[in-house]
C-alpha cells in the first residue's frame, strides 16, 4: 500500500490542475476523444536520430505543436526522453483467452500499445478480443487467416501443447486453429470463408520449400511442415483482389524466394531463427537477387532474430553459425534499402527483447534501431494509423524514460512514465 500512495503522489506532481479521472481513461481507438487540451512539457522527443527539447499539446487525443487556446492540464516531464510508443511486428501472445489478459498487461506496462497476432481465426477470439483497443488496453491487427498444410505448422506445435497439458486432441480438432489447405480446388473452397472474415491480413507458411519431397516421406516431420509452395501465388493473387495484405512465413533462403515471386506484402521472419536437422547455415543466407528484390519491390521483412534463442539454447553448437548469419543477412538487407519492422515472434517476451537482441548484433545505430521499432513499423504494419512518431496530428502515445536509451538501452524495460492517446497511464 505504501508503495501505491508514493506513485499516486509522484503521478499528482507531473499532472495540474485536472480531476484524475479527466487523464486516465484514453478513448478506444479508432474512437474521437473528448476534445481535452494537455501540455507536454521539459521532456527530450526523439526525432529519430536523438533527444531533442520541444513542447508539444495533445487536443483530443492527437499531437499538436500550436498551443490551444485552453490548457486543461500540464505534464511535467522532468527531463525525460521521450519515445513513440512500441509496435510489435509479430507475436502471438494476444490469440486466446489464456495468454491474452496478462500479455496486455505485459505489453502495456513496456509502453508497447500495438501489436500484431500472426495466426488467428475471429471465432477463436470472440469471446476475448472485444476488451483489447480500449482505453488502457493493445491495439491489435490479426492475421485472420493462416494458411498452413494439413500436416504442416502450427499442427505439430498444436498437438505437443495438448500432450503437454494433459489433453487429448486429435489432429482433426488441432486443425480448427489455421486453415488447412493442399490442393488450389481446397483453397477455391475455403477462399469464400475466408473473405467473409473481413481479413486486412492474411498468413501462409512455407518451411523448408526445398526439400519438401524428403519431408512430406519423413514421418518426424508431419506437423511441422508447411503449404505446398505451388499454392503461394494463387493465395497472393486472390488476396491483392480483394484489397487484403500477405505476409509470408519463412523458415528457409528458399522460402524467402518463394514468398518474394509469389508477390507478398512481407516476410514474417527474417531465415536463420533455427537451423533445422540436416540444414545447414548455408541453406538460410539470402541471395543477392531475392535481397535486390525485396528492395525493389518494397517487401517489408519482420525480424523476429530473438526467435533464435531458442534454438541456440537447444542447440548450443548452433549458435554462432545462428548469430553470424543472421548479422550477414541483416547487413546486407538494411545496405540494400529493404523496409525492416521489428517483431519479436516471442510469447513470453516483447518486441523490447527482440530490440536489445538486434543492438546486440550490433548491425545498425542505436537510434536507427528505435527508429525502426516505432516509425518505421507503424508505417509497415499500420499504415492507415497515424502512429509512431511526433508530428502534427499523430496519435498522442509515448513512454518516458529517466535514461537516455541510445545511452542505456535496457531502460526500455523500465518506463518511467506512459501516456497513450494524451492520457496519462502512470509508470
Amino acid at each position: 500500500m505504501r508503495s501505491l500512495a508514493a506513485a499516486v503522489a509522484a503521478l499528482a506532481l507531473l499532472v495540474t490542475p485536472l480531476a484524475a479521472h479527466q487523464l486516465a481513461a484514453p478513448p478506444p481507438a479508432g474512437a474521437e476523444a473528448p476534445a481535452l487540451a494537455v501540455a507536454f512539457e521539459g521532456g527530450l522527443w526523439f526525432d529519430g536520430t536523438g533527444f531533442v527539447p520541444a513542447r508539444y499539446y495533445a487536443v483530443g487525443g492527437r499531437f499538436t505543436a500550436r498551443r490551444p487556446e485552453r490548457i486543461d492540464a500540464t505534464v511535467n516531464l522532468r527531463g525525460r526522453y521521450l519515445l513513440p510508443s512500441l509496435i510489435e511486428a509479430h507475436n502471438h501472445d494476444m490469440q486466446n483467452g489464456f495468454f491474452g489478459a496478462r500479455s496486455n498487461a505485459k505489453n502495456m506496462a513496456l509502453g508497447i500499445f500495438h501489436s500484431v497476432q500472426m495466426c488467428s481465426k475471429p471465432e477463436d477470439r470472440a469471446a476475448f478480443s472485444g476488451f483489447l483497443g480500449q482505453p488502457g488496453t493493445v491495439e491489435v491487427l490479426y492475421a485472420d487467416a493462416c494458411i498452413s498444410g494439413s500436416d504442416g505448422h502450427p499442427l505439430g506445435i498444436a498437438l505437443a501443447s495438448a500432450r503437454q497439458a494433459g489433453m487429448e486432441v486429435s489432429a482433426e480438432e488441432a486443425r480448427r486453429g489455421y486453415d488447412p489447405i493442399d490442393t488450389l480446388e481446397e483453397l477455391e473452397r475455403v477462399w469464400p470463408t475466408i473473405l467473409a472474415r473481413e481479413p486486412k491480413l492474411i498468413k501462409f507458411i512455407l518451411i523448408n520449400s526445398q526439400r519438401r519431397s524428403a519431408d512430406l516421406a519423413d514421418p518426424a516431420t508431419f506437423g511441422f511442415r508447411g503449404l505446398d509452395p505451388a499454392l503461394a501465388r494463387p493465395i497472393v493473387e486472390r488476396a491483392h483482389a480483394a484489397g487484403i495484405r500477405v505476409v509470408a512465413h519463412a523458415d528457409s533462403a528458399a522460402d524467402f524466394e518463394i514468398a518474394l515471386e509469389a508477390g507478398v506484402d512481407m516476410v514474417a521472419h527474417l531465415p536463420g531463427y533455427r537451423i533445422a536437422e540436416g540444414m545447414s547455415a548455408a541453406d538460410y543466407r539470402l541471395s543477392d537477387r531475392a535481397i535486390a528484390q525485396a528492395a525493389r519491390r518494397g517487401t517489408v521483412v519482420i525480424t523476429t532474430a530473438v526467435a533464435a534463442t531458442h534454438d541456440m539454447s537447444r542447440r548450443p553448437h548452433n549458435a554462432e553459425a545462428l548469430r553470424a548469419m543472421q548479422i550477414e543477412n541483416l547487413t546486407r538487407l538494411r545496405a540494400a534499402g529493404v523496409p525492416l519492422a521489428i517483431g519479436s515472434d516471442d510469447v513470453m517476451g516483447s518486441v523490447v527483447d527482440e530490440i536489445l537482441y538486434l543492438d546486440g548484433l550490433a548491425v545498425m545505430p542505436r537510434a536507427e534501431l528505435l527508429r525502426r521499432a516505432t516509425a518505421d513499423t507503424a508505417r509497415a504494419m499500420f499504415p492507415e494509423r497515424p502512429i509512431g512518431r511526433f508530428a502534427e496530428g499523430a496519435e498522442a502515445s509515448f513512454v518516458a524514460y529517466d535514461v537516455d536509451p541510445l545511452e542505456r538501452l535496457d531502460v526500455l524495460r523500465t518506463p518511467a512514465l506512459r501516456i497513450q492517446r494524451g492520457a496519462v497511464l502512470g509508470p
